[in-house]
């Protein structure tokens, strides 16, 4: 997405070059920080979804009758089906801004080298604020999907030990 608005803050100030250097590298991580939270919500899914799996499994080669009716394991069932909703969902919705090669070219080029880099510190900033809210809130849905799991593997170890 990129930035329509042409009003910016007037700083006029020798610090706009070493801020430049900050706002740029300040993409940067915005990208590694969305990313790391991104592993993290594809490891949750991968070891959800191969412990969800593996427990009937398991049970079925160790247990009599596993009751595979038992409102235990279709409670876990259902949280395994909350935790993948809660991580796809947090895995596909929203993206980073950036600022727009095509609008630099179309809409910057004509600024004095300041004005230029006071510009890319202000929408750096502003994205930068939207990259934070967004990493949060996928951060909170990996918590979530933590949480989650393990209340389903209570309901597993439940559900193997009420039916021995």
């Amino acid at each position: 997405m990129t930035s329509n608005v042409e009003e910016v803050p007037e700083p006029r100030s020798g610090a706009a070059t070493l801020a430049y250097e900050i706002a740029i590298a300040a993409y940067a991580i915005a990208q590694q920080r969305r990313d790391s939270v991104h592993q993290r919500i594809d490891v949750l899914l991968s070891f959800v979804t191969t412990v969800t799996v593996a427990a009937p499994v398991v049970a079925a080669a160790i247990l009599d009758d596993p009751g595979f009716n038992s409102p235990l394991l279709i409670g876990a069932g259902a949280i395994f089906a909350v935790v993948v909703t809660i991580g796809l969902v947090a895995r596909l919705l929203g993206s980073l801004q950036q600022i727009s090669p095509k609008e630099l070219y179309e809409r910057w080029l004509h600024y004095e080298e300041a004005e230029f880099r006071e510009r890319v510190i202000f929408w750096s900033g502003e994205h930068n604020d939207g990259a934070r809210k967004l990493t949060y809130r996928k951060e909170l849905a990996a918590g979530a999907m933590t949480v989650l799991f393990l209340a389903e593997g209570m309901l597993f170890l439940a559900w193997i030990g009420t039916t021995n």
